[in-house]
């Protein structure tokens, strides 16, 4: 199936900003290096660009203005922040990787942040996506990962927060485990020229990553509770910790992993 969206289907832009406030957050936090990691690839002005969850779409209108010859595709299976993004050659799909295809050797350029680590059939989707690549094309993944947290200082934030995670896995099929062996999933596809690269986030003090974990500690609460992981109070304690100017950890990694479709 290829997803397909009509002009009258796509949410008309509102006068304010509708994106929540946790994604904000982690799009502050992430954009700067995702955008020095995209022009390391030196994408070209012609280049057609597919980018898989684009959330609020900065980083595909960013893509637009780099490929002004070229064709940026945003896809996500929400569009309400996405559509706010306009450019002459930026086209919103909206589009489930799981289920909905686009042609074979369609793409120059195919990037995702913080998508596969979600699906639970991760594999068969990435190798999907990769067929969508041109030969030559190449592929950026960003993929969230727990093991900074895991060495985390505060025994409640390690705590909560490996509880929460764990909850992610049982109920989602998030498994923040599996960007820590990039870049083996590019490897097993045949991708070539391949590179991997790590980032640190620091939580505490109102940070970009802290608002988006304080909001996931909170939300998340009472799924942990009811596991019996953690208790009412270690929560809010560890929830609490993301806004206190006297609290820093590291937070969540970025596991970034590119590679090259044979040509």
């Amino acid at each position: 199936m290829t997803a397909e969206l009509t002009e009258q289907e796509i949410p008309q832009q509102s006068e304010e900003d509708s994106t929540p406030a946790w994604l904000t957050a982690l799009r502050d936090e992430l954009d700067p290096t995702s955008r020095r990691r995209l022009a390391a690839l030196e994408p070209r002005p012609d280049w057609h660009c597919l980018e898989i969850g684009a959330g609020s779409g900065t980083t595909a209108r960013w893509l637009a203005e780099r490929c002004p010859a070229g064709k940026v595709i945003a896809t996500d299976i929400e569009l309400g922040s996405l559509s706010r993004q306009v450019a002459p050659n930026l086209e919103i799909v909206r589009h489930d990787v799981t289920t909905d295809d686009f042609p074979e050797q369609s793409f120059d350029l195919i990037y995702a942040r913080y998508v596969f680590a979600h699906l639970r059939s991760r594999e068969a989707d990435l190798a999907r996506v990769v067929s969508w690549l041109k030969p030559g094309g190449l592929l950026l993944l960003e993929e969230p990962a727990q093991f900074p947290v895991e060495s985390a200082r505060d025994d409640d934030y390690r705590e909560v927060s490996l509880a929460t995670l764990e909850q992610y896995r049982e109920q989602v099929g998030t498994d923040l485990r599996w960007p820590r062996t990039f870049p083996a999933p590019l490897l097993d596809l045949g991708l070539q020229d391949i590179g991997v690269e790590a980032s640190l986030s620091v939580v505490g003090g109102g940070r970009p990553m802290s608002l988006f974990w304080g909001e996931a500690l909170k939300g998340w609460g009472p799924y942990v509770v009811s596991a019996g992981t953690a208790s009412e109070e270690q929560v809010e304690r560890a929830a609490g910790l993301m806004y206190s100017d006297d609290f820093w950890d590291l937070g969540l990694a970025t596991m970034a992993a590119w590679g090259r479709r044979p040509a």
